[in-house]
């Protein structure tokens, strides 16, 4: 595997563990600076803000410093970032440092992104992104682990060290820019495919967001799972998501979801996720599991294919909107779930999740993605 994909993976991780822990330990933060259940969700909203802000400056900052200067810069103030979350001593410096991290990560996940667009190899995309499932499954076990939420912030600010470290040793492996052709070459790319790809990454990364986010809460609330319990099902849930990315490797599992079909994993994904309600006990986090394993190749898969969708002169500026879609879903869709939450009780997070479902899903469907790239791309 080249140097530059894993850095390029265990950066997805670093910045991965952050977010994945804000569910988790959120009991604790909202009880440290007197917040009610639902503002869980304006802290998603702030994140998503910060992140989207950067999401499409990946193009400019590779065009003008490079991949391997951009993630090494950005990792640093990730690791930064963390400890400022780690020391607020009010509720608004926590709110800024949630907003610094979300700053950061956008800009590392545009920069990704185009890499990721521009390898067009779904095996290296589901390393990528199931790294960041790494990063996700871990986190929740570490706010588990550590004495309290603070020390596990600064977990993750060493884990962005780490990826620094591996940052500055490939920093020569990584490709020269040579997106520089204008639009006007090129052309607009195609509006159907084009709006059909946003639809999908708006809901499926919402619906992901969602779940993970507000899992915890709906566990502990709304079934009165054990803490320990919902912990480790969140958890289940990234890690099934990053069992199924990471498997992308093999050819044989690729050719698996490819028979299988995306629409058909997003049916297992979302049967699964009906199953979270009624499954007693410890048997929630087979669940939980279920719905990550499930939905674990869409988003790669869909991140890979952009130019099979619109043309390779078109897909790194398709995936940088591609990424703002993910982005607003990731953004708008918890919000709105912690102001539904207020409102009623945390049985409304299924209801939203379905609601989600129900808008990509078509989508989906209609995007039809050749199966050939899916089953002969290289391991």
């Amino acid at each position: 595997m080249p140097l530059s994909v894993r850095s390029s993976a265990l950066t997805f991780m670093a910045f991965a563990l952050p977010v994945s822990m804000f569910g988790v330990m959120w009991p604790d933060v909202r009880d440290r600076f007197g917040q009610s259940l639902g503002a869980l969700g304006t802290v998603s909203l702030v994140y998503g803000i910060a992140r989207m802000s950067t999401s499409s400056l990946g193009r400019v900052a590779t065009r003008r410093s490079g991949i391997g200067r951009c993630f090494i810069a950005a990792l640093v103030a990730l690791a930064a970032a963390d400890l400022v979350v780690a020391t607020a001593g009010s509720w608004t410096m926590f709110l800024i440092g949630v907003a610094l991290i979300g700053v950061v990560s956008g800009l590392l996940d545009s920069v990704g992104a185009g890499f990721i667009a521009a390898l067009g190899d779904v095996g290296s995309a589901g390393v990528i992104h199931g790294s960041y499932g790494v990063g996700a499954t871990v986190g929740p076990l570490v706010v588990a682990a550590v004495p309290n939420w603070r020390w596990s912030l600064v977990v993750a600010a060493l884990v962005a060290t780490g990826a620094l470290i591996v940052a500055i040793a490939a920093r020569r492996s990584w490709p020269e820019p040579t997106d520089t052709v204008s639009i006007e070459q090129h052309g607009r790319p195609p509006l159907g495919p084009t709006a059909l790809s946003l639809t999908m990454f708006f809901a499926f990364v919402a619906l992901e967001v969602t779940f993970g986010n507000w899992l915890f809460t709906y566990l502990t609330e709304a079934r009165s799972i054990g803490d320990t319990v919902a912990a480790i099902g969140v958890s289940g849930f990234w890690g099934g998501a990053t069992i199924g990315r990471l498997a992308l490797v093999s050819e044989r599992f690729r050719r698996l979801a490819d028979r299988l079909g995306m629409p058909m994993l997003a049916v297992a994904g979302v049967a699964a996720t009906l199953l979270t309600t009624v499954a007693p006990g410890f048997s929630v986090v087979i669940a939980t599991t279920a719905v990550g394993l499930s939905l674990s190749a869409i988003v790669p898969t869909l991140s890979a294919r952009t130019a099979d969708r619109v043309g390779a002169e078109h897909a790194r500026r398709v995936s940088g909107w591609q990424l703002l879609a993910a982005n607003a879903g990731a953004i708008g869709v918890p919000f709105l779930t912690g102001e539904l939450i207020d409102a009623s009780d945390a049985r409304i997070t299924i209801v939203v999740v379905i609601i989600v479902f129900v808008v990509g899903f078509p989508a989906l469907v209609a995007a039809r993605p050749e199966p050939k790239r899916l089953a002969d791309s290289p391991a």
